[in-house]
């Protein structure tokens, strides 16, 4: 019994000293939370609804102003976007252009055959090579000093690119015979 008096004078004590209710006579109102989908430029409050309608038709031609604006900054994004991407086509051709007068030259090099050239002998040959709308011509020349090392060496170029657009390419390789 001694134990259930002095929880319940603690339990009252506790709750005088803490305030859990307010003593003030006047109750604070408490403020709405905006939504964050509200549109503080366009609310008008009913005390001043005359200033805020006259400001409100001003915000109007300001926002079709704005709206023109935007329109013709987005015409001229439009136009840029589509030059960029002309751009980036050409670029894309030329590179295409490029890799077909490569493969070319490498199958003109490819058409020369210089790996039996005999020992103590030279040996020249030609080639044509051709892709997509684009030909080369390769020459070499091979040499074996002995029976089992050869060397060689070829140059091509293609032949229907104008100066600019013009490739050429060189190897120089050597082959050893084993007896494996």
């Amino acid at each position: 019994m001694k134990n259930k008096l002095f929880n319940i004078i603690l339990y009252i004590f506790l709750l005088n000293s803490i305030n859990i209710f307010s003593s003030d006579t006047d109750i604070k109102e408490i403020e709405p939370i905006e939504s964050i989908h509200s549109d503080n430029n366009n609310s008008i409050s009913v005390n001043n609804n005359q200033d805020n309608a006259e400001d409100m038709t001003k915000k109007d031609t300001n926002s079709i102003d704005l709206k023109s604006k935007n329109t013709i900054s987005t015409n001229k994004d439009l136009r840029n976007n589509k030059k960029e991407e002309d751009n980036r086509e050409d670029r894309f051709e030329e590179i295409t252009d490029r890799t077909n007068r490569i493969t070319a030259l490498g199958s003109a090099m490819g058409a020369v055959d210089l790996s039996k050239t005999p020992a103590n002998k030279f040996r020249v040959g030609a080639g044509v090579g051709h892709s997509a709308k684009n030909q080369a011509v390769a020459v070499g020349i091979g040499y074996a000093p002995t029976e089992r090392l050869r060397l060689n060496t070829k140059i091509s170029t293609t032949t229907n690119s104008t100066r600019a657009n013009r490739s050429n390419g060189i190897s120089i390789g050597a082959s050893y015979d084993l007896d494996w």
